[in-house]
């Protein structure tokens, strides 16, 4: 697993393309040993992954007190929607950099999306599951924390949009098009995976 100097520059190089500055990619390995390395970003991610699975469990009881499938089923389900959700969008990528013949890049753009996932997971996982969480409980103090996550989710999910949408200008550049189709692709898969496995899976609250 990469160190935590390792992960301190990897997301320094995240900060530097964000702002359109291309000496970014200098600390990202891109052969393929390093795009391999890269989906250890998984393994930084864990702490908040937890705290999110942990909090869906606690939701997902509320929600269907009468199931009584064991908590250790409950969190391998969700081990497994997890490595899709790292794997799947990985190959989409592939796919779509054959298809629209941008391959040179696609090596990169898997390991910058893997380190992107790390500081993204901990806002979804650590800060916005909790507040969802408490937002949905009954009592007047919580309508607070209610409007409060609706305000924290929306700002997640902009501020993640624009801060991608920077990265990919600085690596890809080109016709904008090429980078909406890449950044609608790999959202889309992701969501995709995300619903169809939950679903499958049993683990839907919904």
């Amino acid at each position: 697993m990469p160190s935590y100097h390792e992960v301190r520059l990897y997301l320094g190089g995240l900060w530097l393309l964000i702002r359109g500055d291309a000496r970014g990619l200098r600390p990202f390995d891109i052969s393929d040993q390093g795009v391999l390395r890269s989906f250890w970003a998984a393994g930084w991610c864990a702490p908040a992954l937890i705290v999110g699975w942990i909090v869906q469990r606690m939701e997902y009881l509320r929600h269907f007190p009468q199931r009584e499938d064991y908590s250790f089923i409950f969190f391998l389900k969700m081990l497994v929607l997890e490595a899709a959700q790292w794997v799947v969008p990985a190959a989409a990528l592939i796919a779509l950099g054959f298809i629209l013949r941008f391959m040179p890049l696609v090596p990169i753009l898997i390991v910058v999306r893997n380190w992107f996932a790390v500081p993204l997971a901990y806002a979804i996982h650590a800060v916005y599951s909790p507040i969802a969480f408490l937002s949905a409980q009954q009592g007047g103090a919580m309508g607070l924390a209610g409007y409060a996550s609706i305000i924290l989710a929306a700002t997640i999910l902009i501020a993640a949009l624009f801060l991608a949408w920077c990265v990919l200008r600085a690596v890809m550049g080109g016709p904008v098009m090429i980078r909406i189709a890449t950044l609608g692709l790999v959202l889309l898969t992701d969501m995709f995976v995300a619903r169809e496995l939950e679903n499958i899976m049993g683990v839907s609250l919904t």
